[in-house]
């Protein structure tokens, strides 16, 4: 295996105007609000809407879209959506974590380690240990690029008829048709920009990430076979990540024997429960 230099990356005074962007862009927008464009469709709302926009779909063409997330410098920009979440994924000695689930039934196991490493006793030692996943850092906290994707409806549409998107029980023009190949392509090349900032981290704070992997019965056709693996498998490779993969739903990690070390044990993990 390759012994990665670990360095500071990207430089400290970067990453504190970038944060301060970042907060002032958000702080803005909470108070301004984001409209829809004046042509676009009405709004999908949860509750009563004239207090406020809730779930406003919004139609992004696929192709641009997938421009955008295939462009490596997606990776910063998830990065730095981490950070404003949690800062210490910055600082020198912080043990980080990431979580990856396949299959049904495993994002629950995945979503029970991420709140176990950081609301546990581990959280406050030194050093501490913070835990993140493809969502945000944590089941509430979500970074703003997945709330973009969840708001864009990509299988929703790539199930369109008659050019319709049923969305939230309410049927919606798409002049942007999706198929369900690019919806895949979509999520994938997210999940795999999330895969790798693993790098970006492991050299901030000079420490592998450790990845923790509930994946039994994942079909190899699927997100985390044919887009985070592959990264995984790399990251691996250059010492930035050390890889783990459950025995079974109700594995703790905190115990050795309940996991399967290394990439190469993905295959064998994913038939486990099947």
């Amino acid at each position: 295996m390759v012994h990665p230099v670990f360095e500071k990356y990207p430089a400290p005074w970067t990453i504190g105007i970038a944060l301060l962007a970042i907060i002032a862009i958000i702080l803005l927008l909470s108070v301004t609000g984001i409209l829809p464009p004046a042509d676009g469709p009405a709004p999908a709302c949860n509750t009563a809407c004239p207090t406020s926009l809730q779930n406003i779909p919004v139609f992004t063409d696929p192709f641009e879209k997938i421009a955008v997330l295939k462009d490596p410098a997606f990776t910063g920009t998830l990065y730095y959506e981490a950070l404003t979440l949690e800062l210490q994924l910055a600082t020198t000695g912080t043990r980080v974590h990431m979580g990856f689930w396949s299959g049904k039934g495993n994002h629950g196991s995945m979503l029970r380690v991420l709140d176990a490493i950081n609301d546990g006793s581990t959280a406050a030692a030194q050093p501490p240990n913070r835990a993140i996943w493809d969502e945000g850092t944590s089941a509430y906290y979500h970074y703003p690029s997945y709330t973009q994707l969840q708001d864009e409806h990509w299988y929703e549409r790539a199930s369109a008829q008659n050019g319709s998107a049923l969305i939230f029980g309410r049927a919606y023009p798409d002049s942007r048709p999706v198929s369900f190949s690019q919806a895949d392509e979509i999520w994938g090349e997210y999940s795999s920009r999330y895969t790798y900032m693993a790098e970006p981290v492991a050299r901030a704070t000079g420490s592998p990430v450790k990845v923790w992997c509930f994946i039994q019965g994942a079909k190899p056709n699927r997100i985390f076979f044919t887009y985070e693996l592959p990264q995984l498998r790399l990251l691996e490779e250059k010492g930035y990540v050390q890889v783990y993969f459950a025995k079974s739903p109700d594995a703790d990690w905190t115990q050795p024997g309940d996991w399967l070390t290394g990439t190469a044990n993905a295959s064998l993990t994913s038939q486990r429960g099947t």
